[in-house]
């Protein structure tokens, strides 16, 4: 998924003229950067994001020496933003390495668009979290926490294991949700527009499929609500 994405996109800036030649022999340049506190996080244009819970917040760049400069980081109402200059949307480079590496005491909210992916290089634990996907990125999350909402659009992937009391998760518009080794107590799901969804619940599911998505469930919880229309389906797997 993740080779097809850039493919695509390397294409589309071929066919469209924009591109800009990648020239060999850059070399990455780390950057330390300097924020203020956050308990939230918005990630962009393809770059990548590896997050640790930590006992500080740390902010740590790796770039393509002559893109680095191009890579913003600012905290804006208690939330990190990770972005490239949209002047320079097409001096960017295929195959320019764009990394952030992101240390969190507080995690409630994370945000990816636009081709980023996200991962958590070790368990991420709190109260509350919501996770928002959309425009092909990709998050890969081992969570703890009591309550957790996801939402996945626009052709994103999801894959989340753990354990939470509450799950709430909503997939639409191709977008895949693989959440059958995350530990949910009580589970509303609903995919919507061809896409995918896995969960596993052990106490109450509330699942609705529509336009061609599929539901798939995991554990022996009662039923509360099964809705399938326009050719979705709610599926219980062993």
């Amino acid at each position: 998924m993740k080779t097809f994405k850039k493919l695509f996109i390397f294409i589309f800036v071929a066919i469209t003229g924009f591109g800009t030649t990648v020239y060999a022999g850059n070399s990455d340049k780390t950057e330390i950067r300097k924020v203020k506190k956050f308990n939230a996080i918005k990630v962009s244009a393809g770059i990548d994001l590896y997050l640790t819970m930590g006992n500080s917040e740390e902010v740590k760049i790796v770039a393509d020496n002559d893109i680095i400069d191009e890579l913003i980081t600012d905290v804006k109402d208690g939330t990190l933003r990770i972005y490239m200059k949209k002047t320079n949307w097409f001096s960017w480079g295929f195959n320019k390495s764009r990394k952030a590496f992101v240390s969190v005491k507080e995690l409630n909210r994370i945000v990816a668009s636009s081709g980023s992916d996200v991962r958590s290089e070790n368990t991420l634990k709190g109260e509350n979290l919501e996770v928002k996907t959309s425009s092909g990125s990709d998050v890969v999350l081992d969570v703890i926490y009591k309550n957790f909402s996801l939402d996945s659009s626009s052709g994103s992937d999801a894959k989340v294991s753990g354990k939470v009391k509450t799950f709430e998760a909503e997939a639409s518009s191709g977008s895949d949700i693989k959440a059958q080794n995350l530990e949910s107590g009580i589970c509303r799901v609903k995919a919507s527009s061809g896409s995918d969804a896995s969960v596993n619940v052990s106490d109450e599911l509330y699942a609705k499929a529509s336009s061609g998505a599929d539901i798939r469930y995991y554990g022996n919880p009662t039923i509360k609500e099964i809705d399938e229309s326009s050719g979705g389906d709610v599926t219980k797997k062993k």
